[in-house]
C-alpha cells in the first residue's frame, strides 16, 4: 500500500511538472507528453488502491 501511495505522489508530481512547462518527457521534448504519462500512471495507481481496499474488505 505504501508503494501505491508513493506512486500516486510521483504521478501527481509528473503532472504538475509537465503543466509548469519547465520539464519535458525525455525523447519527446514535450511537456504535454509528460502530463499524459503522469495521468496514465495516476489512473493505474488509483485502480491499484481500489483493488487493494476491495481485497482487504473481502478478507
Amino acid at each position: 500500500m505504501i508503494g501505491r501511495i508513493i506512486g500516486l505522489i510521483i504521478s501527481i508530481a509528473l503532472i504538475i511538472a509537465g503543466l509548469s512547462g519547465s520539464f519535458v518527457l525525455k525523447g519527446t521534448n514535450s511537456s504535454m507528453a509528460l502530463v499524459i504519462f503522469g495521468a496514465i500512471f495516476l489512473v493505474f495507481d488509483i485502480i491499484g488502491i481500489i483493488r487493494y481496499n476491495k481485497n482487504k474488505n473481502v478478507e
